[in-house]
């Protein structure tokens, strides 16, 4: 396998001010794409065909969700592996080629992902352990009052071994999963898994393929060798928009595969926005435009803890 033998499959959703730089990398690695446009208002797809017309566009009248439009774009792919792309991705000259090398040499592996940076070289921990209860309390409930170096010293061994080889490792390494910005997956375990699950809209759905992933005996492997660049907020910043759907992923995915901690997780998550909901009142009288935002966020995101979480959907 060569660079040749991906197709790249890009979501975009008023993505604009990032789409250039993602696909001009993947003109550079000479990758064709596949993009779908979640019903973008800012000129997204008019750009995209203007500067990249020999990318595939397909756009959708309305947002559809990220695994959806994942899906319907993988349904045209051809070649031996899917590269998932997010549109505030930069991949790195050669990455694709050696990620793509690694999923041709080693037959256990079904998904590959780089290193991850931000723009401004500092590495993203992006790759993981599947999700419990004590990680939710330290990321989710903690958040950056709890630094990722306490968080690293209270989680368990194999995720303290996550930890290291995104920040210190030099070799591949076998680990749960990986950030969805970049990841290279074998075309035909993308197809026996079913795709992306369609029942998460934004979010979790990395996790799940991977778990599903490991499930049909395929390993997960995190290249630290090539990196992508991950700028983040490709698509929204608005918190009343992007963190209930997080919450609500991330409480489908506790319900699908572990439900024994699920009420422990929605009390976690309720009295997460109830503490959210004070902190931003006592914002608004100083920031009243952001205090809004978060009182509408946290508001809906209590909402969706006291709601049953919707479980339909994959495998």
């Amino acid at each position: 396998m060569s660079a040749a033998d991906a197709t790249a499959v890009v979501v975009t959703h008023n993505s604009a001010g990032q789409i250039v730089a993602a696909l001009s990398a993947l003109r550079q690695a000479q990758v064709p794409v596949r993009l779908v446009d979640n019903a973008s208002t800012d000129g997204t797809v008019e750009l995209v065909r203007r500067r990249f017309p020999e990318v595939t566009v397909l756009a959708s009248p309305t947002n559809t969700g990220f695994a959806t439009a994942v899906n319907r774009a993988a349904a045209g792919v051809d070649t031996d592996v899917v590269l998932l792309v997010n549109p505030d991705c930069v991949v790195t000259p050669g990455a694709v080629a050696e990620l793509v090398r690694v999923l041709r040499d080693r037959a256990s592996v079904g998904i590959a992902g780089p290193r991850l940076t931000d723009a401004h070289g500092r590495v993203a921990i992006s790759a993981h352990r599947f999700e419990s209860l004590a990680t939710v309390l330290a990321s989710r409930f903690g958040g950056s009052l709890v630094p990722v170096s306490l968080r690293r010293l209270l989680s368990g061994r194999q995720r303290r071994a996550a930890y290291d080889a995104c920040v210190r490792g030099a070799q591949p390494v076998a680990v749960d999963w990986l950030s969805g910005a970049c990841l290279a997956v074998r075309r035909d375990l993308f197809e026996a898994i079913g795709g992306l699950d369609e029942g998460y809209f934004l979010y979790y759905e990395d996790e799940e393929l991977c778990l599903q992933a490991a499930r049909h005996g395929a390993q997960v492997l995190y290249v630290p060798s090539v990196t992508a660049v991950h700028t983040g907020g490709a698509s929204s910043s608005d918190p009343a928009w992007i963190w209930p759907h997080l919450y609500r992923s991330m409480l489908r995915f506790f319900a699908r595969h572990r439900a024994g901690t699920l009420r422990a997780v929605r009390g976690v998550v309720l009295l997460r926005a109830l503490i959210g909901i004070g902190l931003a009142g006592a914002r608004m009288p100083v920031q009243p435009r952001a205090g809004t935002a978060r009182l509408r966020a946290w508001t809906r995101v209590g909402r969706i803890a006291v709601n049953r979480p919707e479980t339909r959907g994959g495998a």
